[in-house]
């Protein structure tokens, strides 16, 4: 009996204890609600992205190969849907085409402006394709102005729900 008082009280302390306040960072991720990793890659033109420097913008980041037609046909119908736009949103797109000939073929044969499109021709060997986890298929992230995803495999039809 004289020591189930200090258990008793051991116990509430340690409840109170785990309601305390913390600071939460949020994580980095590949769901909504996560930060997304950063990504740092140059495109055909020599120019080099840093996806944490775009901060302040929403972001859609699509990942893609010419030999995927699901993937490619989701690359132009978000490109040209996007062109058009006025939002703060900027497209940045990622093939993983091991052949640089067949990316460069592609855009041209899709319409698509090189500028916001990029090439990783290290294919499932790259280290962006192994931290998505695109093995299980490619996909796109929507991102907002401070990194954090809000949606991932946006479609042309959801897109201007959620923006």
């Amino acid at each position: 009996m004289k020591y189930l008082k200090y258990f008793l009280l051991g116990g509430i302390f340690l409840l109170g204890s785990s309601y305390t306040t913390r600071t939460s960072e949020i994580s980095e991720g590949i769901s909504p609600g996560n930060l997304i990793p950063n990504l740092k890659i140059e495109n055909n033109l020599g120019q080099k992205i840093d996806l944490h420097q775009l901060k302040g913008v929403k972001v859609l980041v699509n990942f893609w190969a010419a030999y995927d037609a699901e993937s490619r046909m989701r690359n132009i119908q978000l490109w040209n849907t996007l062109k058009g736009e006025n939002e703060q949103i900027v497209l940045i797109s990622v093939s993983f085409d091991e052949s640089k000939s067949v990316f460069e073929k592609t855009l041209l044969v899709d319409g698509i402006d090189s500028e916001y499109q990029f090439l990783d021709t290290k294919g499932s060997e790259s280290e962006i394709y192994k931290r998505h986890r695109l093995e299980k298929g490619f996909r796109n992230y929507l991102i907002d102005e401070n990194g954090v995803i809000i949606a991932k495999d946006v479609t042309v039809e959801n897109l201007k729900t959620l923006l």
